[in-house]
C-alpha cells in the first residue's frame, strides 16, 4: 500500500504565489510573446486564423480522468477567450483500443493539427509515425528517441524544476551536494538531472540515497546517510541538498535533517514537494525548503486573470488539485496558436500559466519556472 500510495502522489504531481500567499500586480494582457528577453513584450490579441480542425487527444475517462478534463476544460476555455471559436475534435484516448486508432480518427476527421496525447508511452507510440500534420504531444520522451519533424514536445517535465533549482542553489554559492529521492524510476530520473546539471555548473554531488518505499525504513536510511554519531556529529562534506519527493515523504525528511543535527543545511526541491493546497499544518515541516514549479500550481493568477478566475469558480475542488493541469491546456492552445514564431528561434519566449515558454532545436519546450519557499507552512515567492 505505501509503494501504491508513493506511486499515485507522484503521478498526480509529476504530470511538477500559493493558496496560501497573496498575490498583486495583476497583469491585464497575460500571454506575451518576444523576440529578446531584454524587447518590449507584445501582448497577444485574438487571432481568427488558428489551425483548425484542432484534435484533443486526452484521456477523459478512468483513472486519469481528472487530469484529461482538466486539461481539455483549460485548452477551451483559451479558445474561447480568444475570440477565435476553432472547431476543437475530442477524442478520448481511454477508450480507444490504441492511440494509433486515436490518431487514424483525427486524421479522418480532417484535423489540421494534433494537441496531445498525455502519456509518455502514447506519446512515444505517435513518434514513430510518419504524421504531416503538426502534433503537439503534452509529455516528453527521450533525448535519444528518433521524432518526426512534426512532433513537438510539452509538458510539465520535473527536470525542468530540478535544473533550475540547481542554477538557483549555485547562484546562492553552495557547491558540495546531497540528492535525496523517492525510490524507483521517476527518483532516479530526477536524482540523474539534479546530478548532471550540478555537475555540469562545477559542483560536487558527495553523495545520493533513494528512500525506502517503507516510511518505516527512511529513519535509519537517512541517519547511516548522514553518517550521524551521537550526540551531535554527522558529516559535514555538504552545503546544500536536492529532494525529489511526494509532500508526505518530505515531511519526513525534513525534520529528520534537523534531528540529524543538518536542518541548518538549505534543502532544494522540485515541484513534487507541494501538494498545490494549503495545508499550513502539515507544511510547516516543510518550512525553508526551496522549490520552483508553474505559475499556476503557485495560484499565481497575475498570468491569465480571467480564465484562472473562471475556471476555479467552476469547478474550486479541482481546480485547487489540478490547477497546473488547467494551465497546460491553456498554454497548449496558445503554443499552437503561436507555433510558427516559436519555432524561429529559441529567443522566442512566451508567458504562459505554466511558466515562460521556448522551443528547443530538439523541438521541446522549455520553461522557465518562479520558485518559492515554504515559510511557517505558508508558501512565499522568491527572486
Amino acid at each position: 500500500m505505501n509503494r501504491f500510495f508513493i506511486i499515485i502522489s507522484v503521478l498526480l504531481i509529476s504530470l511538477g504565489l500559493v493558496a496560501c500567499a497573496s498575490n498583486s500586480n495583476r497583469a491585464p494582457n497575460p500571454v506575451i510573446l518576444s523576440s529578446n528577453s531584454n524587447s518590449n513584450l507584445t501582448p497577444t490579441t485574438p487571432n481568427n486564423n488558428v489551425i483548425q480542425p484542432i484534435a484533443l487527444l486526452l484521456p477523459l475517462q478512468g483513472p486519469l480522468a481528472n487530469i484529461g478534463q482538466s486539461v481539455k476544460q483549460g485548452f477551451l476555455a483559451a479558445a474561447e477567450e480568444n475570440g477565435a471559436s476553432p472547431r476543437i475534435i475530442l477524442i478520448d484516448t481511454s477508450v480507444e483500443s490504441s492511440i494509433q486508432a486515436a490518431y487514424t480518427a483525427a486524421i479522418a476527421k480532417n484535423a489540421q493539427i494534433i494537441v496531445g496525447p498525455l502519456l509518455k508511452p502514447e506519446v512515444q507510440s505517435i513518434a514513430s509515425f510518419q504524421t504531416k500534420i503538426p502534433i503537439l504531444a503534452l509529455n516528453y520522451l527521450k533525448d535519444d528517441i528518433s521524432t518526426p519533424p512534426e512532433l513537438y514536445q510539452f509538458g510539465l517535465s520535473p527536470i525542468d524544476e530540478a535544473q533550475q533549482v540547481t542554477h538557483l542553489a549555485w547562484q546562492h554559492n553552495k557547491r558540495s551536494a546531497l540528492i535525496i529521492t523517492a525510490n524507483g524510476n521517476w527518483g532516479a530520473q530526477i536524482g540523474e538531472a539534479f546530478a548532471q546539471q550540478w555537475q555540469a555548473l562545477g559542483g560536487t554531488v558527495v553523495g545520493q540515497l533513494a528512500l525506502s518505499e517503507n516510511p518505516a525504513d527512511i529513519t535509519k536510511q537517512m541517519r547511516n546517510f548522514l553518517h550521524f554519531k551521537p550526540p551531535h556529529d554527522r558529516r559535514t562534506d555538504f552545503d546544500v541538498i536536492f529532494l525529489a519527493s511526494s509532500p508526505q515523504i518530505g515531511r519526513q525528511v525534513k525534520p529528520l535533517l534537523k534531528f540529524f543535527y543538518a536542518g541548518d543545511i538549505p534543502v532544494y526541491a522540485t515541484a513534487s514537494i507541494y501538494s498545490g493546497i494549503c495545508a499550513k499544518r502539515f507544511d510547516k515541516d516543510l518550512n525553508q525548503v526551496i522549490f520552483c514549479a508553474a505559475p499556476w500550481s503557485l495560484a499565481n493568477n497575475t498570468i491569465e486573470p480571467n480564465l484562472y478566475q473562471q475556471l476555479k469558480s467552476a469547478s474550486p475542488e479541482r481546480f485547487t488539485r489540478n490547477s497546473k493541469y488547467y494551465a497546460l491546456g491553456i498554454d497548449a492552445f496558445h503554443i499552437i496558436q503561436h507555433l510558427e514564431a516559436l519555432k524561429q528561434s529559441p529567443q522566442q519566449t512566451l508567458q504562459g500559466a505554466t511558466g515562460i515558454l521556448s522551443l528547443n532545436t530538439q523541438r521541446r519546450f522549455v520553461r522557465q519556472l518562479p520558485c518559492a519557499q515554504f515559510r511557517n507552512g505558508n508558501i512565499f515567492p522568491i527572486d
